[in-house]
């Protein structure tokens, strides 16, 4: 009937036999609605598992629903949503791990204490007992044998007859010795699953140890348990890529601060050289620039010295020719008489 009523819910949809007006209440449920189970729709649901067993956890207040659950597991933002499910489910299974390891605990102290309080076996006092009926019979038929000897024929009949007395003691309690047995209290034995606290019989039957190992409580807290240790570990090689990741950035960073450092130092021993060269280079023009006016300046010296002495020369010779020409007889009016030939 389940099988018919899911196959025309799929063909049909669930709203098939609403009324119209029902059918304008009616709001379609989608795999992401708060009324969901999310822990159905990534794994399992804890409710589902004891069902009818002494750790029935009732009906879930939520949607389990498979269409949905196909739904999800095809949806483009299954991905995204598997991290929040599962840790809504693991905060679930943490919670009744913890109620189930603090009720092992309790199981285990009972048994510790059951097994402190259990009494001493008393030992059989039988034996001892005949050891010592044998030795007053043995110093009995001593003490006959004396007054038998000293003709004291009464006294040694009354302890003959006292020695009887014991002997019939004796008997009865070798016979209650070869009887009775010490019955040892039989009682079982009691262990603890770890797994899922229950109670069980230490060295029981195959059968029985089968029976509660294939039951629903006990792979029902396997599965939470195995579930837990999962996502533990998921959660933990995560922590670890995450702090692999972060130490590869930082590696890489120092690696390329490194290298920028390097490439600052080269740029700037390529600057300094630059500008070593550059002054060099202006130191040898600012040199010949020197030089040259340095020469210049004392070519034009040279020039205007000598410039100046031939001028001067100039007008001394000047000046000698004028002062010669002046006092020229001729110059004045006077001729020079010439002697006669």
């Amino acid at each position: 009937m389940d099988a018919q009523r899911a196959l025309l819910d799929e063909l049909m949809g669930t709203a098939r036999n609403l009324t119209d007006e029902q059918k304008k209440k009616y709001k379609e449920v989608h795999w992401d609605d708060k009324e969901v189970c999310g822990c159905y729709m990534v794994r399992f649901c804890p409710h589902d598992l004891f069902v009818n067993t002494k750790s029935d956890l009732g009906a879930c207040p939520r949607i389990h629903d498979q269409k949905l659950k196909e739904s999800f597991e095809k949806s483009p933002r299954h991905d995204a949503h598997v991290p929040k499910f599962e840790a809504d489910l693991a905060k679930f299974c943490e919670k009744l791990v913890t109620d189930l390891d603090r009720k092992v605990k309790r199981g285990r102290d009972r048994l510790e204490q059951e097994v402190e309080a259990t009494p001493p076996l008393v030992p059989n006092e039988k034996p001892e007992h005949l050891s010592v009926l044998e030795e007053k019979i043995k110093k009995l038929l001593e003490q006959i044998e004396t007054l038998g000897e000293a003709g004291k024929i009464d006294e040694a009949e009354a302890l003959m007859r006292m020695v009887d007395m014991l002997n019939a003691e004796k008997a009865t309690l070798s016979q209650q010795s070869a009887t009775d047995k010490v019955i040892l209290p039989q009682e079982k034995k009691m262990a603890l699953c770890e797994i899922c606290g229950s109670f069980l019989v230490a060295n029981d039957a195959a059968e029985r140890t089968q029976t509660h190992v294939t039951g629903k409580q006990h792979i029902g807290y396997g599965m939470i348990r195995d579930f837990l240790s999962e996502f533990k570990a998921a959660k933990e090689k995560a922590r670890e890529e995450e702090k692999l990741a972060r130490e590869k950035e930082a590696e890489e960073r120092r690696k390329q601060h490194e290298k920028d450092l390097r490439i600052r130092v080269r740029e700037s021993d390529v600057g300094r050289r630059e500008r070593s060269r550059e002054r060099d280079r202006h130191g040898d023009r600012n040199y010949e620039r020197e030089r040259s006016s340095r020469v210049g300046g004392a070519s034009h010296k040279h020039d205007y010295h000598r410039n100046g002495r031939e001028s001067n020369r100039v007008r001394y010779h000047n000046r000698s020719g004028a002062r010669s020409r002046s006092r020229s007889p001729s110059r004045h009016g006077y001729r020079r008489s010439r002697s006669p030939v």
